[in-house]
């Protein structure tokens, strides 16, 4: 076997949530795959033994990935570079972050709740990471910024037990919108629920979460809505950080990358319109707004004709599921255009518009002005 003495090896620390874990590491490989020199090695948090050995032996260039706080990397790696944490489960200041904006997962779900006309909000939340607590004053910020009340318990760790949610539901005198800063807190908290009287239940008005888990969904048998977490894209950043940190950078920087838009499912859609047809259209559709299954195949997934779809639709919207289902599309594009980065033709493709061109005359005879000069008017006005 030859060895190659060039050879520069990643270490990837794979966090506890495995899909967000794998995600990463795919952003990593990405990278990878146009540095020649580099191989990459996943790691999970079981063989963090093994790690710690690698790294002291040098076996290891770089390592990106969830690191628990500033204390434990200086227990484990004391002097070891360049390394790039990539989860916010602590604050993490002694070494470079490229880390999800938590903060922007919670003013999503505060959005959707606003949208969906939310008169009160509740947050459930693990105030043992920086993350959830992130998360749940994003969430409270935005909907106060709104007017909306949010309902937020005294003893935090407390709340954490489904004894303590119990007593809380209990206590509810109206519908309440509930944001848990996790999909595995939103499983948790969906069977409570499940197993309280329908009165006591139905006090819960809409539930959504944060990480798109399809875990937690399939365990849960619950349609969440829920905020996904741009996973590849930390990894790929983090990637290009590590490769800055290897050429000889030394500022520590942290670096924040937005969320997906929320994917809105049968735990939110439900309230959006009391029509259970709609409703569950709406849903169906709104999962995966970069494909469009048009008005046939809408109807079929919904289990309903088309004449019977388009009925149900001009009754509550007074127009068709089609341009329903634009607007939609077009609301979500102007959305993506005022708070990320992402390119035109990026955006056209997330929201299933079709070419860029075709995307471009939609939407500026929508909102007057083509995409580009939207977001340029924008950031004008952000900065005013």
């Amino acid at each position: 076997m030859v060895i190659d003495v060039n050879a520069v090896t990643i270490g990837v620390l794979l966090d506890p949530d495995l899909e967000y874990g794998v995600g990463v590491l795919e952003g990593v490989r990405e990278f990878a795959r146009r540095q020649p020199a580099w191989r990459v090695l996943p790691l999970g948090q079981a063989q963090e033994p093994l790690l710690t050995r690698l790294v002291r032996s040098s076996e290891i260039h770089g390592l990106v990935g969830t690191f628990v706080s500033d204390r434990w990397l200086q227990g484990r790696f004391p002097g070891f570079a360049p390394l790039v944490n990539t989860s916010n489960l602590s604050r993490v200041t002694s070494v470079c972050s490229v880390v999800p904006d938590d903060a922007a997962v919670g003013r999503a779900v505060a959005r959707h709740f606003c949208e969906l006309g939310i008169g009160r909000a509740a947050c459930v939340s693990d105030r043992a990471t920086w993350t959830s607590q992130m998360r749940r004053a994003g969430f409270a910020e935005a909907m106060r910024e709104r007017g909306v009340p949010v309902d937020e318990p005294d003893d935090g760790e407390a709340f954490r037990h489904e004894t303590a949610w119990r007593a809380w539901i209990g206590m509810r005198e109206r519908e309440t919108a509930v944001f848990c800063t996790s999909d595995a807190l939103a499983r948790r908290f969906h069977l409570l629920c499940r197993t309280l009287d329908p009165a006591t239940a139905s006090r819960v008005a809409v539930l959504a979460g944060a990480g798109d888990s399809l875990t937690e969904r399939v365990v849960a048998g619950l349609d969440l809505t829920s905020v996904p977490l741009p996973a590849r894209a930390v990894g790929l950043r983090a990637a290009e950080r590590l490769a800055r940190l290897l050429d000889g950078a030394r500022e520590i920087v942290c670096e924040t990358v937005a969320p997906e838009p929320v994917v809105v499912r049968g735990s939110t859609a439900r309230l959006a319109e009391p029509d259970e047809v709609v409703a569950r259209a709406l849903g169906l559709a709104l999962q995966t707004p970069a494909q469009t299954l048009g008005t046939e195949g809408l109807a079929r997934r919904a289990g309903v004709s088309r004449r019977t779809l388009e009925l149900r639709f001009r009754r509550a919207f007074g127009h068709g599921p089609a341009q329903e289902l634009r607007a939609r599309r077009l609301d979500l594009a102007r959305r993506l255009l005022d708070e990320t980065d992402l390119g035109v033709a990026e955006v056209a493709r997330r929201c299933g518009c079709g070419s860029v061109q075709a995307f471009t005359t939609l939407f500026r005879r929508t909102f007057g002005r083509p995409p580009a000069a939207h977001r340029r008017v924008n950031a004008i006005r952000k900065t005013t």
